[in-house]
């Protein structure tokens, strides 16, 4: 066996030392270079299990008109207001599908001996139901607004619904045609009279209370939400 001396001996294990670190570095490098190329094929097959369908824009904004369009017609049959279903007659549906000539229940002013509905606190307007309903924009007037945020003396134009037969210039009463043509109206109970009813079976002549309108200075009578016509109310033939 061959005798190396000292500096050889060192000079071996400095060159064995190197070729263990390059060693140690190529398999480290192999290890990364297999964790590499799982990982993509790991990102590859997830990709390819995710399916991307594709929606022409066509199709799209159709399915989006189509939507708005049901959205609008389930809007405008909620809003609708449905008719008493009792046969024959043409007044709104309160509650239970009738209107309150026919059953249906609303609530009652709790002032005693008062058969008004409600407005607001358990009363009606004449005990106490304060309704702020919109005023003339004309200046210094204190009038309701009519329609265009005026009322009838500075500008607002309401017209009547006239009596549908041909011919005829009244105006209607109910069912679209007047008194004359088949509207019916009650008629006052007191014998020999044929004025319409107010309130009670009478009419006004034969003791009818009349409501008065509740703006200052104003006896006409009360049409509707506590005023006249000239203040405001809006009856049902009014377009």
């Amino acid at each position: 066996m061959r005798k190396i001396d000292g500096d050889g001996d060192e000079e071996d294990v400095a060159a064995l030392i190197y070729r263990e670190s390059q060693l140690r570095k190529a398999e480290a490098a192999a290890a990364a270079a297999a964790s590499t190329v799982s990982g993509s094929k790991h990102k590859k097959s997830s990709a390819s299990s995710k399916t991307t369908h594709y929606v022409p824009s066509s199709l799209a904004a159709a399915s989006v008109k189509q939507r708005k369009a049901v959205t609008k017609k389930k809007n405008k049959a909620s809003n609708a207001r449905k008719k008493c279903s009792h046969e024959g007659c043409s007044k709104l549906a309160r509650l239970g599908g009738v209107c309150m000539r026919h059953g249906s229940k609303v609530k009652q002013c709790s002032s005693e001996g008062c058969t008004n509905i409600v407005v607001k606190g358990g009363v009606c307007i004449r005990h106490g139901a304060k309704v702020e309903y919109s005023r003339c924009k004309s200046e210094g007037c204190t009038n309701f607004a009519i329609n265009g945020g005026v009322c009838i003396k500075h500008g607002a134009k309401y017209v009547r619904k006239k009596c549908s037969r041909e011919g005829c210039t009244k105006y209607a009463a109910n069912s679209g045609v007047c008194v004359r043509h088949g509207a019916k109206v009650r008629r006052c109970s007191r014998k020999g009279c044929s004025r319409v009813v107010i309130n009670n079976g009478v009419c006004s002549r034969h003791g009818a209370k009349v409501k008065i309108c509740s703006s200052e200075d104003c006896t006409n009578v009360v049409v509707k939400r506590g005023v006249c016509v000239r203040h405001g109310s809006r009856d049902e033939t009014m377009i």
